[in-house]
């Protein structure tokens, strides 16, 4: 590919980046401002909650449309709109309306990032990557997400700490340095949407192309769930992403670990964490990097038995094992965590979905493999329940549940990758078995 072209594609990538990693921060403004937000809208943490099972049910609900949205409407204006809408209400919020109306600022937000952005988003990188690239290029995407996250939030502390002044905030305060991050977060999305606007192409005729190279025609929403449902690889990726999302959720659970089963401090416990955060960056890059080069699934394999491996080291280490061997042991599961994240959607390009409604593929797969922000939530309570005030203990238990559906989503990584190899073979074999076409005279 020329030089040219590909600094294009590069450029158009570092776009979506910047769009995939600006839309959610603000939606999940909780992770750095809890209690912030707690303060602002004199709500308890309850009530935060339910908002965001909520929203959570809205995702679910909303995955399939969002397939239908990508492949009838130009991605482009619909991670446009997206944006705009999450800003907009970001604005509402902004004015720290009366905590009955956030249920609709929070269904706002369902909608605009994932009804109209979430399949739009994957499906302009898996028409952006040639076939060589996909790895690199979903890797890229979540880990430059990440880097974008990370510093939006390191850029939110420090405005919060100038708006609301020195020592220990008082309501007003916390309230003031509350809107000035969300104002930060509002402007960000809005300058990041504008520059999508003029700066990158549409990508329709890219789609379009696509279309009709893709093999047969798709007339109806029906006919297209049929035809990808029939497909053995999509049923095999949804046990990957079903398994490796569970894995990922481990991280979640990191901090408590620490507190409570080796006593590190919350400071400590926060640095460990936020370490594994910029994990993600070095994670998705490199994974991206490595599944291109030894194949997405086999990395994906490995990537989930090594997680897993590590999840159950960690939760059969005894309390007084050397600190530093549990940060090293925390910060590596993280950074395979990462790994997978960054590479499982780039095989869905090895699924050979028609091009035409990839879209609505990527809808039902993530209907499907983001099931666990449904499940986790109530496997954990029932373990911590099951356990009551061995905290340790549950803490333990969870990890090696995480870690046996790891190992599931790892056997369904070398399922995929021995489906290719027949796959090749197959068409090898159809190949040499083609008439060999008849010379003109």
């Amino acid at each position: 590919m020329p030089k040219l072209a590909q600094s294009r594609k590069i450029f158009e990538l570092v776009l979506l980046i910047l769009a995939a990693g600006s839309i959610y921060p603000l939606v999940y403004l909780r992770q750095n401002f809890e209690k912030t937000i707690l303060i602002a809208f004199d709500m308890n943490q309850a009530e935060l909650a339910n908002l965001y099972t909520m929203l959570g049910i809205i995702f679910v609900i909303g995955y399939l449309p969002s397939g239908w949205l990508a492949d009838r409407f130009p991605v482009k204006f619909l991670i446009i709109f997206s944006l705009l809408l999450t800003a907009g209400a970001g604005l509402w919020y902004a004015q720290v309306p009366d905590k009955s109306s956030l249920v609709y600022l929070y269904l706002i937000w369902g909608f605009a990032t994932v009804f109209t952005f979430w399949s739009a988003i994957l499906k302009t990188v898996n028409i952006l990557a040639d076939a060589n690239e996909e790895g690199r290029y979903f890797g890229a995407l979540d880990g430059g997400r990440g880097l974008v996250e990370a510093i939006l939030a390191s850029a939110a502390v420090a405005v919060f700490a100038v708006a609301a002044g020195p020592g220990e905030a008082d309501g007003a305060a916390t309230r003031a340095g509350f809107q000035a991050v969300v104002y930060m977060y509002c402007i960000a999305i809005i300058v990041i949407a504008v520059g999508l606007f003029f700066l990158m192409p549409s990508g329709r005729d890219k789609e379009i192309k696509a279309e009709q190279q893709s093999k047969g025609d798709v007339k109806s929403t029906f006919a297209a769930i049929v035809r990808i449902l029939r497909i053995r690889e999509v049923w095999v990726m949804i046990v990957i992403l079903f398994c490796g999302y569970t894995l990922f959720w481990g991280h979640y659970y990191f901090s408590g670990f620490l507190n409570v089963n080796h006593g590190v401090s919350q400071v400590s416990a926060g640095v460990v964490t936020v370490i594994v955060l910029w994990m993600r960056p070095i994670g998705g890059f490199g994974g991206g990097f490595l599944a291109d080069k030894f194949g997405r699934s086999r990395v994906l394999a490995i990537s989930m038995t090594l997680t897993a491996v590590l999840l159950i080291t960690l939760a059969v280490l005894p309390g007084a094992s050397p600190i530093g061997l549990i940060y090293v042991l925390i910060v590596a599961a993280g950074l395979v965590m990462y790994v997978i994240r960054g590479v499982y959607w780039s095989i869905l390009d090895e699924c050979r979905v028609p091009a035409a409604v990839t879209g609505i593929a990527i809808g039902i797969i993530s209907f499907f493999g983001y099931l666990p922000d449904i499940f986790l939530p109530q496997i954990s309570s029932a373990i911590y329940t099951n356990f009551g005030d061995n905290i340790g203990g549950a803490n333990n238990a969870y990890f090696v549940v995480t870690a046996v559906i790891g190992l599931i989503g790892a056997g369904a990584a070398m399922y995929f990758t021995l489906l290719l190899r027949r796959r090749a073979a197959a068409e090898a074999l159809d190949a040499k078995a083609a008439p060999e076409p008849v010379m003109g005279a």
